[in-house]
């Protein structure tokens, strides 16, 4: 099957931490290490479907990776590169590995690389999911009602002005179900969406969705400072 025709793909995301070495360097050295990365990233871009690399706004990381390839074996060779040029100097925090592909509870064209290649909006949300056992036990046309009403308050929010969703799969290959990720043009609109959600009905049978990684697209001269 050809890649314009294929109906999943991989993802991973992944959380790098700089160690106090790095701010030991000076910045030439430092500015060196970025060049090696961004001429890495360069490199790979057209191996996979998309590359997007975001500052992180969380206390244990700096920089969040979201990968998207129809071979996992290029994501494998990406990280370990990455890893290689950083050496003592970052480390891979952690990670989330899903499968993105249609869902069950909505219809249309699914077009990965179309879907996948927009021009990025300026913040990254990863959003790892996990539901009780009872959800699975209910009756699919009750599940697809209830995620249907999920959907419907995110969709018709006021705030919503351009937020993207894709939900990506987990199941048997991470230790969460699902990783919800979300690109954003406003934290603030964001945040109210995602209050708004809680008085969704599918609220209930969720168990666990935490860490969460935010991200903001920026490049990555504000290490040299």
């Amino acid at each position: 099957m050809s890649e314009n025709n294929k109906k999943i793909a991989y993802m991973y995301i992944s959380s790098i931490k700089l160690s106090s070495k790095w701010w030991s360097l000076s910045k030439e050295e430092r500015r060196k290490i970025i060049d090696n990365i961004e001429s890495l990233e360069s490199n790979f871009k057209n191996s996979l479907i998309s590359l997007k690399r975001y500052v992180s706004l969380r206390y244990d990381s700096d920089v969040i990776y979201w990968i998207s390839s129809f071979e996992t074996s290029r994501i494998i060779d990406f990280k370990y590169t990455l890893l290689s040029i950083l050496r003592d100097l970052g480390e891979e925090t952690f990670s989330m590995f899903s499968i993105y592909k249609p869902s069950p509870y909505t219809r249309g064209n699914f077009d990965i690389r179309s879907v996948l290649n927009l021009e990025p909006l300026r913040y990254f949300i990863a959003y790892p999911m996990k539901k009780d056992v009872e959800w699975y036990l209910l009756p699919f046309e009750e599940r697809e009602k209830i995620m249907k009403e999920h959907i419907e308050i995110a969709k018709n929010h006021p705030k919503n002005k351009g937020i993207r969703s894709y939900t990506t799969y987990s199941f048997g290959i991470g230790d969460f179900e699902f990783v919800v990720i979300y690109e954003a043009p406003s934290i603030e609109d964001w945040v109210e969406v995602v209050e708004a959600l809680r008085e969704a009905k599918a609220r209930k049978w969720v168990t666990k969705e935490e860490p969460i990684l935010v991200g903001e697209l920026k490049g990555l001269d504000v290490f040299l400072t």
